[in-house]
């Protein structure tokens, strides 16, 4: 499999997830599966349809704020093969955001002239980082799906 096909398989896998997760789920379970994918293409989507729009705002500030650093730093290039493939991989946790990314932006994060050639590796960091961190947030829908604890009575035993 080529480099440049590899997200596009990726974002098949995950379009496909979400479609499926409306019949592979039980019928209880269909929000948060519909919930995981969807935290994937939006950070914080996911928490936001589960009815936690405070942390699904925190969550979408802080990777968003992290991937477009990144880009800001490489000068709104993505990175590529090339450059680092552990980093190239890890991008892709970023969902929508490295979609339109792979869509509109040049693949190679340099050489730029208006950028020096040190910021590459902390610009790939960057955008690795917040998808990487994306993945996490994508897991912790599960724990947001759950209701919360009812306070213990005193006296009550566990």
């Amino acid at each position: 499999m080529s480099a440049s096909s590899f997200g596009y398989v990726l974002a098949g896998i995950m379009l496909a997830g979400l479609a499926a997760s409306a019949v592979l789920f039980e019928r209880e379970h269909r929000r948060t599966g519909a919930a995981f994918f969807l935290a994937w293409f939006v950070p914080g989507a996911g928490h936001l349809l589960l009815g936690r729009p405070v942390k699904a705002a925190v969550l979408f500030l802080i990777l968003s704020t992290l991937y477009v650093t990144g880009l800001w730093l490489s000068g709104w290039k993505l990175v590529s093969f090339d450059d680092n493939p552990f980093y190239y991989v890890g991008q892709f946790g970023s969902g929508i955001t490295m979609a339109l990314g792979r869509l509109l932006a040049e693949p190679k994060g340099y050489p730029s002239d208006a950028f020096p050639t040190k910021w590459i590796d902390p610009a790939m960091l960057y955008v690795c980082v917040a998808g990487l961190l994306n993945v996490v947030v994508t897991v912790g829908v599960f724990d947001a799906a759950r209701p919360p604890h009812a306070p213990e009575k005193a006296g009550e035993a566990k």
